[in-house]
């Protein structure tokens, strides 16, 4: 067992060790000092009950780690354990015993636990389990931060949907009398040629009928895809063909909107070309390359709505103010998707997908 690679995930952690065996109490509690970034000990079941339920109210958090000997008195490990699964369902517990017993294997396995390990314990059967135990901890920890984040994001994008809307109807109510006030003037053609102002009014109908019809659906559209995007994040280890068929069609559906305005034409031909190459390409096999990829997504939609902020203003030159940005960020996903570059993302193309 790499003793880097296990510290990698036990060095912010904290433990708690149950163990009647004084002489292997404190043997076994300095070898873990130097694993985790804190850890209690306590000499029997009812002891470690006890500092269990004293931790999580000093700390408002539980132990990451439960590591505890099977026979002790007083309450015993599996005892034990049950009771703190019944205040934590997710708490990583670890067993050590000196009965090598099936009845107790699949007592512990019944439970939930995360290893069980025979004594005398072994150094390098330790460090496995731990290692097993804090990868699952660290793990659960990180998606616990990203759903947090999302979940603010979600909360975030739904406001500002609202805002769009108020400001939609507001903008429609602008442009038809703005409309009007146009078909009242006298307009005197000196040719059959179209004119500025007349391709500045065929420009202005376009961003009216935009926020009119489509600009709402367009969100409803970018939800639907950031819901499958999450959905997906959620389960990268088991992406399939079927759920990315949801996403790339939404993304289809997008496409499509834009396409009848003119001024999007660049945009729309960009984000098919994504999609197809999204559909046609293989699921990369890197974990690392899917969950790097659905992380960019999950910004790039949020990209897009920021981006219908702008839309929603009227302002025809920030139309288009973003076109080069959003199809250079799709050209970008598709490239770590087809894993066709050269490096790893960087830095400074992390940042770029931030622009906006």
């Amino acid at each position: 067992m790499n003793i880097k690679l296990l510290l990698e995930h036990t060095r912010n952690l904290s433990i708690l060790y149950v163990e009647d065996d004084t002489n292997l109490l404190n043997d076994t509690a300095e070898l873990l000092a130097m694993y985790f970034k804190s850890i209690d000990t306590a000499v029997d079941g009812e002891d470690g009950l006890q500092k269990y339920i004293d931790y999580k109210k000093e700390n408002n958090s539980f132990y990451d780690i439960v590591m505890t000997d099977l026979n002790m008195p007083k309450l015993n490990g599996i005892d034990m354990s049950k009771k703190i699964l019944d205040l934590n369902v997710n708490q990583a517990i670890i067993i050590t015993t000196a009965y090598n017993s099936p009845e107790y294997l699949i007592e512990a396995i019944n439970l939930g636990i995360d290893a069980y390990i025979l004594k005398p314990i072994v150094t390098e059967q330790l460090n496995k389990a731990l290692f097993k135990s804090s990868q699952a901890v660290s793990d659960h920890k990180m998606i616990e931060i990203y759903m947090s984040q999302i979940e603010d994001l979600n909360t975030e994008l739904e406001s500002n949907n609202a805002e769009l809307v108020r400001r939609n109807k507001e903008l429609v109510k602008s442009f038809r009398m703005l409309d009007t006030v146009l078909n009242k003037e006298e307009i005197v053609q000196q040719t059959p040629q179209r004119d500025g102002s007349d391709v500045n009014k065929d420009i202005k109908n376009q961003v009216l009928q935009l926020i009119d019809e489509d600009l709402y659906e367009l969100g409803e559209i970018l939800t639907d895809i950031d819901v499958s995007i999450i959905s997906i994040i959620n389960k990268k280890i088991y992406i399939s063909k079927e759920s990315l068929d949801v996403l790339i069609k939404g993304f289809e559906k997008y496409a499509s909107i834009l396409k009848f305005y003119t001024f999007f034409n660049d945009l729309s031909v960009a984000m098919l070309a994504f999609s197809n190459t999204m559909r046609d390409s293989d699921i990369p096999e890197s974990e690392e390359t899917i969950n790097n990829v659905f992380m960019f997504l999950e910004t790039f939609i949020y990209v897009l709505s920021k981006w219908h902020q702008d839309i929603a203003s009227g302002d025809e030159s920030k139309l288009n103010q973003l076109d080069a940005s959003i199809i250079s960020d799709m050209n970008t996903i598709t490239n770590m998707w087809t894993q066709n570059y050269d490096d790893e993302v960087n830095a400074e193309d992390m940042d770029d997908i931030f622009d906006f």
